[in-house]
Order: structure tokens, then sequence, then C-alpha cells
């Protein structure tokens, strides 16, 4: 019997050493299975890259620009030689590489408080409160003429997908006013407070869609959160996208940009005795870049306000152009 036991702890002992020597033969610590990644993207999630160079969203060796310092210097030398007052904020949605001029200075928010309203109506279609066939009435107290074009149609109703389209595309105040009964004070500050759009407390305001103000980082914010659709349905987020692609502020003419570049943004303008303002925030698309940026003026006249606009957005385009030429040839 003590022959046995003996045997069979002896098989055993063998067995062990025999294990650790194939462990030691083919598995080298220093040399791990670096491919298994890439031989199994659908698991990307379990490795230590990002998901999205192993599912090719994001190319290898793709050099995406992180140094953006060239950019912010020559466009803070634009803005002293022309000593103009503007707010700046840049990031490439890529990669997270990002500068900012000013973009902690407050603004009124004027236009750009339509975008956080369109994410608000969607989210609405989306949980079955609305649908974007449901047609809204067009009360008289609705009617607006200072931004848009159905104040001057003899319209009573649209659906919430026309209106939508107007209220985003010709920045119809008309069409916010309708789809602004639709969702209360509280439902835009859970937003706000989720997406930080807003710079002051919306809770004390008793219009927060008029006296709202915005920064340039915050309404970054909202742009990246549709790029990523954080909030909506993939296909809710394109939609607002969408419409904000050809807008009434036609982007690419300032910015003398050629047609297979891309732009979705909106603008927001604010014009009384308290103030001179013009915004524009947005994406711009060149091939497969893709730069959020956001620009806000103040105290320059309405007629030159959008030149400026978009000479910051030529500069952003020629520099995307160039950094992308600069990869090519290798660093």
């Amino acid at each position: 019997m003590n022959k046995l036991k003996v045997g069979i702890i002896a098989e055993a002992i063998i067995i062990l050493v025999l294990l650790a020597l194939m462990i030691k033969i083919f598995y080298n610590p220093f040399n791990p299975d670096n491919n298994y990644c890439e031989k199994n993207y659908d698991n990307a999630n379990k490795c230590l890259l990002s998901p999205r160079v192993y599912t090719n969203i994001i190319l290898p060796k793709s050099y995406l620009i992180f140094n953006l310092g060239p950019l912010k210097k020559e466009i803070e030398d634009y803005l002293n030689e022309s000593n103009l007052n503007v707010s700046v904020y840049m990031a490439n949605l890529r990669d997270g590489a990002s500068f900012e001029i000013q973009s902690n200075k407050a603004y009124p928010a004027a236009s750009l408080n339509k975008l956080p309203l369109a994410i608000l109506i969607l989210r609405k279609v989306e949980s079955s409160n609305l649908s974007l066939n449901t047609n809204l009435s067009i009360l008289d107290e609705d009617r607006d003429m200072s931004s848009g074009s159905l104040y001057f149609k003899d319209i009573s109703q649209l659906s919430v997908k026309e209106l939508l389209y107007y209220m985003l595309s010709e920045s119809d105040n008309t069409a916010t006013n309708v789809l602004g009964r639709q969702a209360t004070k509280e439902e835009l500050t859970k937003l706000s407070d989720y997406i930080d759009f807003y710079s002051n407390d919306i809770r004390k305001e008793e219009q927060p869609l008029k006296t709202t103000e915005i920064t340039t980082k915050k309404v970054s914010n909202i742009f990246s959160s549709l790029y990523l659709s954080t909030v909506l349905e993939p296909k809710d987020s394109e939609l607002i996208l969408s419409y904000l692609k050809n807008t009434s502020f036609d982007i690419k003419k300032y910015a003398n940009l050629p047609d297979e570049v891309a732009v979705v943004q909106k603008e927001g303008f604010h014009y009384l005795d308290d103030g001179s303002f013009f915004h524009s925030c947005g994406i711009i698309y060149v091939k497969d870049s893709r730069f959020s940026f956001c620009i806000m003026t103040e105290g320059i006249d309405r007629n030159k306000a959008p030149f400026v606009i978009g000479e910051i957005v030529n500069k952003t385009y020629n520099f995307i152009v160039k950094g992308r030429n600069m990869t090519k040839s290798g660093i």
C-alpha cells in the first residue's frame, strides 16, 4: 500500500514538473501573445488598447493631431492684430486634444439654446411621449418675426419633425416657441446638469431660454454628446446634426471651404442695447478628421462677425490639412 502511495506521489510530481517545463517553454512573460486582440477583435474590450484600434475605427499609425499649439498661436495672433474680443474652444474629437482662448467667459446663449431643446424633444419621441409625425398647433403668441420664416407663412400647425427642421436649420423662433411648450424647466435643468451646458443657475431664472449664459467650452460639450450619441439613439443624434449641416448661416461660404468639407454648426446672435454678440459652434469634417469648434464674439459689427468666425474656421481647416499631410511623410 505504501509503495502504491509513493508511486502515485511520484507520478504527480513528474506531471507537475512537466507542466512547469511546458509553461516555461511556451509562455514568456516578456513576449505575450500580442496578436490575440487582433485575432479576436470581437473581444477587444478585454485588451489594453482602445477597442477603436482593433475595430478599425481608428487605424494604427494614424498620426492623429495632438499638438494644437501652433493653431492656437495663429488664432491668437490674428485676434490680437485685429484687436478682436473673441473666445474660442477647439477640440480634436478623435483624440481629445484641445485648446482654449477665454473659454470661461460667459455670453448670452441666444439661439444656441435651441440645441438642448432639440435633444429634449427627441428624448420624448424615443420615450413615445411624442412622435415625429405629431402635429403641433402654432398659436398667435408663438409667432416671432425676429428669426426664421414661419412668422410670414400662413400655417396653423406643423409636425414635430418639420418644427425641428425650422428650429435648427433656419433658427426659427416661432418653431422654437411651439416646441418649447413640450419641454419643462425641470427637464431642461436635468439635461443641462448632465451636459454642463449653462454657466448660470437656470433654476433661479424665470425665463431660462431667454436669460441663460454659456461659454465656448460648455457648448462644445453638447456637440461632443451629439457626436458620440451619449443621450439619444444614433438615428436621432444623426437627425439633429443633419439639420445643422445646411443652416441659414452659411459658414462654409465665410470660411471659404471646399465643397467636399462638411460642417455642422449652430449660430446664435444677440444685438440689443445690452450688447453685441455673434456665436457659431459645431464640428468640421475633413476626411476622417473631426474637429469641434466654438467661437463667440463680442462688440463686433453684425456684418463683420461672420467673416471673423469664417477666418478662424478657415485657419482651422488649413491646419488640419497641413497636419494630415505632414503625417504622410512620417515624423
